[in-house]
């Protein structure tokens, strides 16, 4: 998945459709109008529900980034918590981009972190790891720790220590043997924290 650079558009450039319009295109048959449409919806507030109705069931890919990038943009609670549904899919694609577009979101995610980190479903834990890895907000990183301090799955805190490498530091040296520690029987884990530690 790849969020959509959106192209600079000329002064002469003809007058984008109306709303109506390219809220209607969001059900052509053709890929290629229904992602035209998408971005074209950028910056339309009363456009975000049909958009959020379509992340889901959308099949095209180059579609879905379309309507993530768009969606991305406005940063609300409203989109992030609709986002954040679909973290919980048994589509691993689906599940990758929404994670994606959720870390460029640092106005609205930093509110729904706490709840992800409590979810019971633990892949959903491993896929807001995903999201603080490259999410830009000065909690981020004390996020990762705590999850690798104290959640109860092996998955999870490997998610985390992986999402922390590019940040690693002297001062999480301990707290990266304590995971290991944690979970004894982890071979993966322990060759995560090895290869990073020594």
């Amino acid at each position: 998945m790849g969020l959509v650079r959106r192209d600079h558009q000329p002064a002469e450039a003809k007058a984008a459709p109306p709303v109506e319009t390219l809220l209607r295109q969001l059900d052509d048959p053709d890929p290629d109008c229904r992602r035209e449409a998408a971005l074209g919806l950028d910056g339309v507030a009363e456009a975000v529900p049909e958009l959020l109705a379509r992340v889901g069931p959308e099949t095209a890919s180059t579609v879905r980034d379309a309507l993530l990038t768009t969606l991305a943009a406005h940063d609300t609670a409203e989109v992030a918590e609709a986002l954040a549904v679909h973290l919980a899919s048994d589509e691993a694609d689906l599940r990758t981009a929404v994670a994606e577009a959720l870390a460029t979101m640092p106005g609205s995610m930093p509110a729904i972190v706490p709840r992800l980190l409590e979810d019971p479903d633990h892949d959903v834990r491993v896929m807001t790891a995903m999201v603080l890895a490259d999410l830009a907000h000065p909690g981020s990183l004390t996020w990762l720790a705590d999850m690798i301090r104290q959640d109860p799955h092996p998955n999870v805190v490997t998610a985390a220590v992986d999402a922390l490498l590019p940040s690693l530091g002297p001062e999480h040296t301990e707290l990266l043997r304590d995971a290991v520690r944690r979970f004894p029987d982890d071979p993966f884990l322990r060759f995560t924290v090895e290869a990073a530690v020594g």
